[in-house]
């Protein structure tokens, strides 16, 4: 199926381009690789002894729609699920899948797998 809506079509190209100019940073996923928006994070988050650990957090705005407006996803990820960052090569546990209501992107937020830098 194409996009339904004219936002679908506004969101999804707007991605595209972000994507584009972030030199099409990707994640894997399922055997599949996917194109993302991501965002990496360190902060302090268990407590240790000899005090916190260091924990990086990937936040990635990911289209489900391609530039004809087909689904790139026949199922999403869902949380538990590992996935490999393309930019730092680690592995990464999905905590969360938020999807928008138009059905043009969703977010994921997922965990370093590794304690520690």
């Amino acid at each position: 199926m194409a996009f339904q809506t004219e936002l679908q079509r506004f969101i999804t190209e707007s991605n595209l381009e972000i994507e584009k100019h972030m030199g099409n940073p990707t994640f894997t996923w399922n055997g599949n690789t996917y194109t993302c928006i991501p965002s990496v994070a360190e902060f302090k988050r268990d407590l240790e002894t000899g005090g916190f650990s260091i924990v990086k957090l990937l936040t990635a705005t990911v289209r489900r729609l391609n530039c004809s407006g087909l689904a790139v996803f026949t199922t999403l990820p869902t949380a538990q699920q590992k996935i490999t960052y393309s930019i730092d090569g680690l592995q990464y546990r999905i905590e969360s899948i938020h999807t928008d209501p138009s059905g043009s992107y969703f977010r994921m937020i997922a965990e370093g797998t590794s304690k520690g830098i």
